[in-house]
């Protein structure tokens, strides 16, 4: 073998070695690169899925399944969210390179950051009174913040129907949280978990109501899973030293005007006995703490674990009182 002909395949040797290598070594990164997403996948969907059962330890697999559900009807958001990212990496790169000079580039950073600024911060200030004024770009049911008296914010839950904020003032659907043994001051200041059982408050009642006018939808399900429901038109609660007054007319619906027996009459509580009955109506298994007169034909805050909501004489499982300013 020539001389020239030992170089050339010596040559070409090598060329094939660090071709393989090279490859190798591609192919061992793209494997760690694939590897670390799928760890960080992981690791996000343990931590999505764990925020689930954390806020609720007595979680059951169906819930699971659905709370999963939920987040996979979401992802299109967030995914849209990074594709507007990725668009908005590419103009921001665009402006960066044809700014000329170093006073030019933070000229216009500048000016960025104050539109960004005007377009989130500005926004995010915004102190709704109630959910009837929840912006147009967050139409969707959930928590949200209102602050009825525009200093302290409170957190409640909006329900979204037809583009229309109803404030969720009271929500029963399975007795976990305890209605009937709750004190004066509970029901003023209101308790439980917005996206499951709880009342507003009182207080709160008071102050979003003397602000305008409001309307009462009352919406309720038997154990055959008939739904009903009663609308009133007029709707108010009265301060604390007018014992919470209930004012309620103008019914519309298909469950019966019962709670009209309520307009005029005072809140009661176990503590607070300020029905027309003998005996305090709140201590009631059969009517509990509400706007009772000579006790109610309406009683939505019993203890669902020892008897059936009413209103008149059918028994329901699940109930939501929610308002809305109309004017």
């Amino acid at each position: 073998m020539s001389i020239c002909s030992s170089l050339l395949v010596i040559f070409l040797t090598a060329v094939t070695v660090r071709c393989y290598n090279e490859v190798n070594v591609r192919g061992k990164r793209n494997k760690d690169e694939l590897s670390v997403e799928d760890g960080k996948v992981d690791e996000l969907m343990g931590i999505l899925q764990g925020i689930c059962v954390h806020e609720n330890p007595d979680q059951t697999v169906k819930q699971l399944l659905k709370d999963t559900d939920t987040i996979l009807k979401n992802i299109n958001v967030y995914k849209e969210v990074v594709r507007k990212n990725k668009m908005l990496r590419k103009e921001l790169k665009w402006i960066i390179e044809e700014s000329k000079g170093q006073r030019e580039t933070s000229r216009i950073v500048d000016l960025i950051k104050q539109g960004v600024r005007d377009v989130c911060v500005s926004k995010n200030l915004k102190k709704n009174r109630d959910c009837s004024e929840i912006s147009s770009e967050s139409r969707e049911s959930g928590i949200y913040t209102i602050y009825p008296d525009k200093s302290k914010g409170i957190k409640v839950y909006c329900e979204i129907t037809d583009g229309k904020g109803w404030t969720v003032i009271q929500r029963r659907i399975d007795g976990s949280t305890d209605f009937f043994g709750r004190t004066w001051d509970e029901y003023k200041e209101g308790f439980g978990e917005e996206e499951r059982e709880y009342w507003l408050g009182n207080k709160y009642l008071n102050i979003l109501t003397s602000s305008g006018e409001y309307e009462l939808r009352v919406d309720l399900v038997d154990a055959n899973n008939k739904k009903t429901y009663a609308v009133y038109k007029k709707f108010g609660v009265g301060d604390e030293s007018a014992k919470f007054k209930l004012t309620v007319g103008d019914y519309k619906g298909n469950a019966v005007d019962y709670l009209g027996y309520n307009n005029g009459k005072f809140f009661s509580t176990k503590d607070k006995d300020n029905d027309s009955n003998g005996t305090n109506c709140a201590t009631n298994f059969q009517f509990g703490p509400w706007w009772n007169g000579s006790c109610s034909n309406v009683s939505l805050n019993l203890d669902l674990k020892k008897s059936k909501m009413r209103w008149g004489g059918i028994k329901y499982i699940r109930s939501v009182m929610k308002i809305r300013k109309i004017n």
